[in-house]
């Protein structure tokens, strides 16, 4: 199947994630009953968006995916329930330390920056 321009600069790993997450919009929005017409509704696209997201089209916004899949209440919104963060575990440290070391702003460099690696 020839793939869009979108898709062409995607890693297959990034591709296949956004095929298994159209398939399972699809299959949610089938298991509550609801045709393309009204997810497309609810999430506040067209159809049309809904069939490319079903499709796994790289091209629609991820915070239509999501939404989608909130409305659908599917379980792939689990990894971005950070609230388990927030305990003491090892990755929660992490993420403060790197938090720490982050500057309150980024400027322009005063110099020219030799970005050639």
């Amino acid at each position: 199947m020839p793939r869009s321009s979108a898709e062409k600069g995607l890693p297959l790993p990034v591709r296949q994630t956004l095929r298994d997450l159209g398939q399972l919009i699809a299959a949610g929005r089938k298991e509550k009953g609801f045709t393309q017409a009204e997810l497309a509704r609810r999430v506040g696209v067209g159809r049309m968006t809904v069939v490319r997201m079903e499709k796994g089209a790289p091209e629609v916004g991820v915070g239509y995916y999501l939404t989608a899949a909130w409305i659908l209440g599917l379980p792939v919104l689990a990894w971005t329930d950070f609230a388990g963060l927030r305990a003491e575990t090892a990755t929660a440290e992490y993420l403060k330390q790197i938090h720490r070391r982050l500057p309150v702003r980024v400027r322009v460099p005063t110099e020219p920056v030799d970005d050639d690696f």
